[in-house]
């Protein structure tokens, strides 16, 4: 009776599905291994929430796997130690790209980030020579244009041609758009870099003098604050977390510096102590400032999983500062 059932169901909850043949074979066959291209997506998406180590091992399955990416690998590798600070390696990695695919896209972003990888290794010159060829060559888009005009005044800005550097990023951002979103936060860092510096070069001397410079001091201060604004609507973590690490220390310096100014020949002696209290509870304000700034940074670190040694360097800044920084009531 039970096979009768079986053969002739007599409700849907009996019935079976006939079995496809095809069906047994494909269960009974391994799944097919990922190609180059998968192995290569793979990896970018690991790279972008911070799990370095797999994209790693990721991108090296996909050098010893055949395809069409070949030239997209080799340069995914060089983005790879890029954000992990090997500024050396990843500047071999990136002349590999140029002088194995030398026509494509890939080589010349290749070129734009080499030479910010010698820049951070401190090797202004090479930079600036890598630049000055590309340029040489011509034929260029008037997006590549604009990217190799911010390189080359990021590089000036590092190798002490502050303001010739900062002319011509500020000019290329207000006259040229452009699609590489990470060579313009880059630019947008340099001037914030360049303009915190700026800010504490601007010693605290003497009464008139030093209320100008006090100002003057804010208001770079405030000026870099935009362009770390700038920084993070363009989506780059990386520069943006650098960004804020620099404002945090720039208020932090100020604070100091505040702190430490000598009271004014017009304050009589039995009353400076009075008047270093009264500095001191308004500089607190500076404090905070900076204990926000590199918080805020800790903060989008991890939300973007972003784990370079900057992350680290925030919560270290964030964690001195909160010692003496008093809870809001």
């Amino acid at each position: 009776m039970l096979g009768l059932v079986w053969a002739n169901p007599t409700g849907p909850e009996l019935a079976h599905p006939p079995v496809v043949e095809e069906e047994i074979v494909a269960e009974a066959l391994p799944p097919a291994p990922p190609t180059q291209r998968e192995l290569l997506e793979e990896a970018v998406a690991l790279r972008r929430v911070g799990a370095f180590d797999e994209a790693a091992a990721m991108l090296a399955a996909a050098k010893q796997t055949p395809g069409d990416v070949d030239e997209q690998v080799a340069y995914q590798s060089g983005v790879l130690l890029e954000v992990t600070e090997q500024w050396k390696k990843a500047a071999a990695a990136y002349e590999a790209v140029h002088a194995g695919w030398p026509d494509t896209p890939s080589a010349v972003d290749a070129q734009f980030r080499r030479a910010y990888c010698l820049e951070e290794t401190g090797d202004h010159k090479a930079s600036i020579r890598v630049v000055r060829s590309l340029q040489r060559r011509g034929q260029w888009s008037a997006a590549d244009q604009a990217s190799m005009s911010l390189q080359r005044g990021i590089t000036e800005t590092r190798a002490g041609r502050t303001r010739r550097g900062i002319r011509r990023i500020l000019k290329t951002l207000d006259s040229t758009q452009m699609d590489r979103t990470w060579i313009q936060a880059k630019a947008r860092l340099a001037l914030v870099r360049a303009q915190t510096e700026a800010a504490e070069t601007m010693v605290l001397k003497g009464n008139r003098k030093a209320a100008r410079r006090l100002k003057r001091r804010s208001a770079l201060i405030a000026s870099a604050e935009k362009q770390a604004i700038a920084m993070f609507n363009l989506g780059e973590p990386e520069f943006a977390l650098e960004g804020l690490l620099l404002l945090g220390d720039a208020y932090l310096a100020l604070y100091e510096d505040m702190l430490e100014y000598p009271p004014p020949r017009s304050v009589p002696k039995d009353q400076r102590e009075a008047y270093r209290e009264a500095v001191g509870k308004k500089a607190e304000i500076l404090r905070a400032k900076a204990h926000a700034r590199y918080d805020e940074g800790v903060r989008v670190a991890a939300r973007t999983q972003w784990v370079g040694s900057v992350t680290q360097r925030l919560i270290d800044a964030r964690d001195r500062v909160a010692l003496f920084v008093q809870p809001a009531p």
